[in-house]
């Protein structure tokens, strides 16, 4: 006997939720919001915030002002 999905009818080696006695697969817990999803570590993708950065005073300014 398989484990299948019981949203979708998958077969499902590893149920990642159980919906009363209903095994449901990882694809279908995500798509329907039963799990987090997962940040991604290490992304160059990020929020719209940015830091405001300090300038250091122990170094020179690549290109200084003419004045």
């Amino acid at each position: 006997m398989k484990i299948r999905c019981a949203i979708c009818g998958r077969v499902t080696l590893f149920p990642a939720v159980m919906l009363g006695a209903e095994p449901v697969g990882p694809t279908c817990a995500r798509r329907f919001g039963l799990l987090k999803l997962k940040g991604r570590s290490g992304s160059r993708i990020t929020s719209g915030l940015r830091r405001a950065r300090r300038p250091d005073p122990q170094t020179l300014d690549l290109f200084m002002e003419a004045a």
